[in-house]
C-alpha cells in the first residue's frame, strides 16, 4: 500500500516504523530532525555533537521500535528522547573531567592510589559476581536504576512492563544484594 507519509498523523506514522516501513522511518527522521536538532545545539552549543546525538536518537529508534511504546505524543517521546541523551553527555563529560583531574593531582603530587585501585577493583569483581547470582531481568531492572540512573517510570516504559513490577524487583535485588554485602554497600 502506498501511503502520503507526509501528511500522515504522528501515530500512525510511527506504527508504520515499528512494523519496519523504512520510507516512514524516513518521513519520522525529516518531520524531527530539526526541532531536536535545535534542542540539542541550544544546550550543547556544539553544532557536529548535535547532530551526532539526533543520529543516536533516530538509530535508537529504529534498533528498539518494535518494543518502544509511545504514551504520549511522539514529539514529546523525542524531546525526552534527545533530553537523555544530552544528560548522558554531560554526566560522561563531568566522569572526564573527573579523571583528568585526578590524573594532576596523581602528576603533580605524586599520590599513589595503587591500593585503593585494587580494593576497588576486588570489591567490584565481588559485587558483579553477586549480581550475576540474580534473575537476568532483576539483574537488568537493578542497574538500569542503580547504574544508570533510570526512575521506576522511565524503565517501566523501557521494558514494557508496569512500574509496580519493576519497583519489586529493584527492592527484591537490593534485599539480596544487603544480605551479602551489609548495609556498608549502599553508602
Amino acid at each position: 500500500m502506498q501511503y502520503d507519509y507526509k501528511n500522515l498523523k504522528e501515530d500512525i506514522l510511527f506504527h508504520l516504523v515499528k512494523a519496519d516501513d523504512g520510507l516512514a522511518y524516513k518521513e519520522l527522521f525529516d518531520r524531527y530532525k530539526e526541532l531536536l536538532f535545535r534542542h540539542a545545539y541550544r544546550m550543547t552549543q556544539d553544532s557536529e555533537l548535535s547532530k551526532d546525538m539526533v543520529q543516536d536518537v533516530f538509530l535508537i529508534i529504529w534498533n528498539k521500535r518494535t518494543a518502544i511504546e509511545v504514551s504520549h505524543s511522539l514529539e514529546s517521546y523525542l524531546i525526552k528522547a534527545i533530553r537523555n541523551k544530552i544528560l548522558d553527555y554531560f554526566s560522561h563529560q563531568e566522569v572526564v573531567e573527573k579523571y583528568r583531574e585526578d590524573t594532576l593531582s596523581f602528576v603533580e603530587e605524586g599520590i599513589s592510589y595503587t591500593d585503593d585501585f585494587l580494593l576497588e577493583k576486588e570489591l567490584a569483581a565481588i559485587i558483579e559476581d553477586e549480581k550475576s547470582k540474580l534473575s537476568p531481568r532483576t539483574r537488568e531492572v537493578f542497574e538500569l536504576n542503580r547504574e544508570q540512573g533510570h526512575s521506576y517510570k522511565e524503565i517501566s516504559e523501557l521494558l514494557s512492563t508496569s512500574e509496580k513490577t519493576i519497583k519489586k524487583q529493584v527492592h527484591n535485588a537490593l534485599r539480596i544484594l544487603r544480605t551479602k554485602f551489609g548495609s556498608f554497600f549502599f553508602f
